[in-house]
């Protein structure tokens, strides 16, 4: 096993990172997040549901939806993501299986494992997907750039919904 968050908490961290970096004019569909986070396309489903439950990403239907983030980048921490999908770690569950452990009863492990886990929930925390956007002059910020151009363009493309003006 060479997991240290589960798939699914992988998956949606990929997910929010890719709608923080490409800043879409418009609404982003499941397909194109999908193609752009690598996130098989049911899979992606069943996690943008649960951002969207959390608050995280709206979900907009219809000629001329998708799903936007909710908030600016730098109000969505990755502990807000994770707990989204039910992935945030407890610091109270005993990783020795023995229900519950603390520092006047630990378990073998209790040591080590609280420095893990309080640097994990310190990190998550902290982070959120502003630090994403910031960490963006990566090698693979042309990628980003290019992905951004192809949602800029199907989004001039699509016509603006009934009632609403293209900015």
């Amino acid at each position: 096993m060479d997991r240290f968050l589960s798939q699914t908490a992988e998956y949606a961290l990929r997910a929010m990172a890719w709608m923080a970096l490409v800043e879409p004019a418009a609404p982003v569909l499941a397909r194109e997040l999908s193609e752009g986070s690598g996130v098989p396309p049911h899979y992606l489903a069943k996690i943008l549901r649960r951002l969207v439950l959390a608050g995280l990403l709206v979900s907009q239907k219809g000629r001329g939806g998708g799903f936007v983030l909710a908030r600016p980048a730098e109000e969505i921490r990755f502990r807000d993501v994770l707990a989204a999908v039910d992935a945030y770690p407890s610091g109270e569950r005993c990783v020795f299986g023995w229900g519950a452990c603390d520092a006047q009863q630990p378990c073998p492990l209790h040591s080590s494992w609280s420095q893990l886990s309080s640097s994990f929930q310190e990190w998550s925390a902290e982070m959120t997907l502003a630090s994403v956007q910031q960490g963006a002059e990566h090698p693979s910020a042309r990628l980003l750039a290019a992905l951004r151009a192809s949602v800029e363009a199907r989004a001039a493309a699509r016509p603006a919904p009934p009632g609403r003006r293209r900015p």
